[in-house]
């Protein structure tokens, strides 16, 4: 794989720049409205520019300026032993170019958290989020489509043992996707899941997991996949080294059955891996591994005209997509009120295609086609790299900017592509 590099180009355009220092020049005449105490309330404007050479993330390149308006509103309030929280971000997204793709996001949330009794503690966390589906994730002829995605969702947990070497603890997640676009509409699903997990806490810095975790997903709109079910057997590990540096993990041993008669059966191995490490006062380096899999399923259909008559082949398809991600991270506080990250970010996706079932009914055309049961792989990367700055030019004023090179190789469901985008940014914390 050819390595990142920059270019000349990859300057920010005169008239985003311009843009994004008149905001920040109207910001930094405000007054204070801050206080020094805490409060439950926070309410957050912000104003993002960012400039993207390859917004579609296509062969053919083609650029974009992204403007993004949100409203954000926190509150956070402890009530004896309980702490509620809750927070709503409205933006509006709009496009120079693309301007068919604009859209208004949302993303609110709720949650709760008690400990009752003297070892007993509970959470209970409901979200609603609206967002167009990126790019990428759209098919390749079709980039540009205006895809909004909804997710909803309930999760918690009740956990007995607080503070002692044994705990027990019960997990809940309820969720559904939709998508508006019927392209999509294979895709939406409605998941639930179910965990129990042995927590070990050898020392007040380390503990252990140990647990099974039931999921069901069903796709009312899929056929050919109708459900899946996954029996998971989890193990974690939560270790604060020294005050310096913390770790925690995840591995998870999975047996996955698909369809409507659990036909097929695929057995992998998941997890995460999380480090943090600050040897000094203003230098912090991140670690973080994952590996999932699963995640994308999709039937095929094709059509083939023969001596003047239409026969259509349907194959259905299960796509097993394992994707591995590593992402380092560094940053550094400059001054008290400017720092700096650099980050680079590796995901590999590799994809397993079996046809289990096609047909056109005439066996002849089946042996054309290759509709035999068969099966075939491919993998790409994708490789970022990130450098921000941020300046929070007062307590309730504060300035941001970034540069990020990316590059995607090819595979049989994703196109190569490379290029890079320049955001920055402004936000105004009313803190009363």
């Amino acid at each position: 794989m050819k390595s990142l590099s920059t270019s000349s180009n990859a300057m920010v355009p005169r008239a985003v720049a311009r843009a994004a220092l008149a905001a920040c020049s109207v910001l930094v005449a405000m007054p204070s409205v801050g206080h020094a105490e805490d409060t439950p309330l926070s309410l957050t404007l912000s104003q993002n520019l960012r400039r993207d050479s390859n917004l579609l993330r296509s062969t053919n390149a083609r650029s974009d300026t992204v403007s993004t308006t949100a409203v954000q509103g926190n509150f956070n309030k402890a009530y004896g032993r309980q702490v509620y929280s809750a927070s709503a971000r409205f933006a509006r997204v709009r496009y120079d170019e693309f301007n068919r793709l604009d859209n208004d996001a949302k993303d609110l949330r709720l949650g709760v958290t008690s400990q009752f009794a003297s070892n007993w503690q509970t959470s209970l966390n409901a979200n609603s989020t609206t967002s167009l589906v990126a790019p990428q994730d759209n098919p390749l002829n079709n980039r540009a489509l205006r895809n909004i995605r909804n997710v909803r969702g309930v999760n918690g947990s009740i956990q007995y043992g607080n503070g002692g070497t044994w705990a027990v603890q019960g997990t809940f997640d309820n969720n559904r996707i939709s998508f508006s676009e019927d392209v999509f509409q294979f895709q939406n699903s409605q998941q639930n899941s179910q965990g129990l997990r042995l927590i070990y806490n050898a020392t007040d810095l380390l503990n252990f997991g140990f647990g099974p975790r039931w999921v069901r997903t069903r796709y009312p709109n899929n056929s050919t996949i109708g459900e899946a079910k996954d029996k998971n057997l989890d193990f974690t590990v939560n270790w604060r080294v020294t005050g310096l540096s913390s770790l925690n993990a995840l591995l998870s041993a999975r047996e996955s059955e698909q369809g409507l008669t659990g036909s097929r059966r695929i057995n992998t191995v998941t997890g995460s891996l999380g480090w943090g490490y600050t040897p000094r006062g203003r230098i912090s380096y991140g670690l973080n591994l994952t590996r999932a899999t699963n995640a994308d399923r999709f039937q095929d259909v094709q059509a083939l005209s023969l001596f003047g008559n239409s026969l259509r082949s349907v194959q259905n398809v299960a796509l097993d997509t394992i994707t591995t991600s590593l992402n380092l991270s560094a940053s550094a506080a400059i001054t008290g009120k400017i720092s700096t990250g650099l980050s680079y970010g590796f995901t590999r996706f590799e994809q397993n295609s079996a046809r289990d079932r096609s047909t056109t009914n005439v066996a002849v055309v089946d042996q054309l086609l290759g509709n035999n049961a068969s099966s075939s792989s491919s993998s790409s990367s994708l490789q970022s790299l990130s450098w921000s700055t941020n300046y929070a030019a007062y307590r309730w004023l504060g300035v941001n900017c970034a540069l990020q090179f990316y590059k995607q190789s090819a595979d049989v469901s994703r196109p190569r592509y490379d290029g890079h985008s320049v955001d920055c940014g402004a936000n105004f914390t009313i803190d009363p």
